[in-house]
């Protein structure tokens, strides 16, 4: 008995330490983590850019707000690779410098956000703002496919747990930069209830030996129609992928066959 006791105690002060530095390591990942609402480390070389969504009439529908970094040394803009999570802070600031004007003639403005930003707790509060500040436009939280095939068990979980909470009148959800692949079908059709929006790459429509696309674009028409997504083609770069929208019947496309992106003080200008 007394060593059952002494076993039993050792087994406490064990599964104790184990929860002690989980608890350290969780407080230290909270304290370093950059992203969400740390701002220090982001200077003025960074800012957002433009870019319009058209519907098949030729009407923009809405913008999409796309990060890019000043190259100093060569004079020119371009998209950075070393922001894994741009703060949700700069993204307020950039939401507030459009013009009500250009948000008053839209349907939607989009920005994009990674799976870590979204599965964060820190998230509602920008959330919350967002569905203060959207008046009849919406606020349309784009998130890259790739993104959520990587991510793990758990982080989809929680995302499915925010995609559902969120007020979608006034917070829409897009996953963008979807493709044809089988493995990707899987790991996202389970995301149909909770999204708004399906923006297929323009390039994924390329039929070859490794591309199933017309067996894919029947199944994510079909779900989508029944969950009422609304599809969206991106990239799209030529007249030849112009005609394939058309015949696909999908009426937003974004891309530079319709538009390059502009910085955001120039939309305003150019806009007005």
């Amino acid at each position: 008995m007394t060593e059952l006791r002494i076993f039993l105690w050792w087994v406490f002060v064990a599964f104790t330490i184990i929860c002690l530095a989980f608890c350290i390591e969780a407080h230290v990942r909270y304290r370093t983590k950059r992203g969400i609402d740390d701002d220090q480390g982001f200077d003025s070389r960074y800012e957002y850019f433009g870019q319009p969504v058209y519907d098949q009439r030729g009407k923009v529908y809405g913008y999409e707000l796309l990060l890019r970094a000043f190259d100093s040394q060569n004079h020119r803009w371009y998209l950075p690779t070393d922001v894994i999570d741009f703060p949700l802070s700069r993204m307020v600031y950039a939401v507030s410098e459009i013009d009500p004007y250009i948000t008053s003639t839209i349907k939607v403005l989009a920005l994009n956000m990674t799976v870590n930003q979204i599965s964060d707790f820190r998230a509602e509060y920008f959330f919350k703002w967002a569905q203060g500040m959207v008046g009849d436009w919406r606020l349309s939280v784009e998130l890259n496919a790739v993104d959520i095939c990587r991510a793990r068990f758990l982080q989809r979980q929680r995302m499915r747990i925010v995609l559902k909470r969120l007020d979608h009148a006034r917070i829409q959800v897009a996953i963008e930069n979807v493709d044809s692949s089988k493995r990707m079908w899987r790991r996202l059709r389970g995301f149909l209830p909770y999204i708004d929006y399906l923006k297929f790459d323009a390039s994924a429509f390329n039929k070859s030996a490794d591309h199933w696309i017309d067996v894919t674009i029947a199944q994510w028409q079909w779900r989508a129609q029944e969950h009422r997504v609304v599809p969206v083609v991106g990239k799209v770069e030529d007249n030849t992928q112009v005609e394939l929208a058309n015949q696909l019947g999908i009426n937003l496309r974004q891309g530079y066959a319709y538009g390059h992106p502009g910085r955001v003080r120039e939309m305003n200008d150019g806009d007005n």
